[in-house]
């Protein structure tokens, strides 16, 4: 068998992965969005943070055919104990051992780069993932729900009330609404919200909190740049002492622009317990129905237990739509 290493200037490579990408998508999780092969490029290019995932092409000894498709993302900044590994196979060539094969790649390259914990994720419905998973030595750890809120169907009328009530909660705040370029400045004074999201919880996963420092949160931002996507956020400023106590963020693509992808929305410890949440999060639908009015879908994802920002979300419309497990290996 062989790996070949995916590499995102290649469109005949970067294809591949994503025709295998939609051929597994429309069998095993039909509700996703699509593949864009534009977009997958960007990702495999730029990354979250200028330190994208590895692709890798599985073709088997007896064919010339790619079938499958290894992602291995490799943390440098932090957590420099784990493999995050994501595993895909034609529907057609299953239950033949390529999952398997897959998987035994993904434990030697994990122990190469001197990693000792490996991550890997399915439906937590998909009772065979599930089965074929936990038969490699993996044991559940985590759970994330994945909730859409559709446009069409928001209760107006509701989240005006929802409003009222959090900008009373919230009156020694005020909110900015912020656009790239975004300066050194604001990006220094954005680090500790930003580091917010590792209170949010992690189920059981072996997992350190996240660094962020200035330049991490620069290449955050030059990765967005980089693959195209129009990022809005909007921060919550304290009006006495000027810390910003929460932010929320949300991006949308040119080439799914009926789909947005929201991104944290965090509370610094010390402004918890007035509503910042969620009236950041309103701010941010009435900015995207000026801003983006051909929006019909923002989805956003959460731990299963951090029913906090759950109850936000489903109070602004957002419902379930699956929920995925993660399942750790230690090596």
């Amino acid at each position: 068998m062989a790996f070949v290493r995916v590499s995102p200037d290649d469109p005949s490579q970067v294809g591949q992965v994503a025709d295998l990408f939609e051929a597994a998508r429309l069998v095993d999780d039909p509700e996703a969005f699509p593949t864009v092969p534009a977009i997958l490029a960007g990702q495999m290019r730029y990354g979250w943070d200028l330190e994208p995932d590895e692709y890798y092409l599985y073709v088997p000894d007896d064919t010339d055919q790619a079938i499958g498709v290894l992602e291995l993302a490799i943390p440098t900044r932090d957590n420099r104990h784990l493999v995050w590994a994501g595993l895909t196979v034609h529907p057609e060539h299953r239950r033949r051992g390529h999952g398997r094969l897959i998987m035994e790649e993904t434990r030697c390259r994990a122990a190469r780069a001197g990693r000792n914990t490996i991550w890997c994720g399915a439906a937590e419905d998909d009772l065979g993932v599930r089965h074929f998973i936990e038969g490699r030595g993996f044991h559940y750890a985590s759970h994330d729900a994945r909730r859409r809120q559709l446009i069409a169907e928001i209760d107006h009328d509701h989240v005006r009330r929802l409003s009222e009530q959090a900008e009373a909660a919230a009156a020694d705040y005020r909110l900015e609404r912020v656009r790239p370029p975004i300066t050194d400045q604001l990006l220094q004074e954005m680090i500790e919200v930003t580091a917010a999201i590792n209170d949010a919880p992690m189920g059981a996963l072996t997992y350190e909190d996240e660094i962020f420092d200035l330049q991490r949160m620069r290449d955050i931002e030059t990765a967005r740049a980089g693959t195209g996507r129009q990022t809005y956020r909007i921060i919550a400023r304290h009006r006495e002492t000027g810390e910003i106590g929460g932010h929320t963020e949300l991006t949308v693509h040119p080439e799914e622009t009926h789909f947005g992808h929201q991104g944290d929305t965090s509370v610094a410890r010390a402004h918890r317990g007035h509503r910042l949440g969620l009236l950041l999060k309103i701010n941010m639908m009435r900015w995207m129905a000026d801003a983006e009015p051909q929006l019909r879908v923002i989805e956003t994802w959460n731990n299963v237990d951090n029913t906090f920002m759950i109850n936000v979300n489903e109070a602004l419309g957002y419902r379930l739509s699956r929920v995925f497990a993660t399942f750790e290996r230690r090596l």
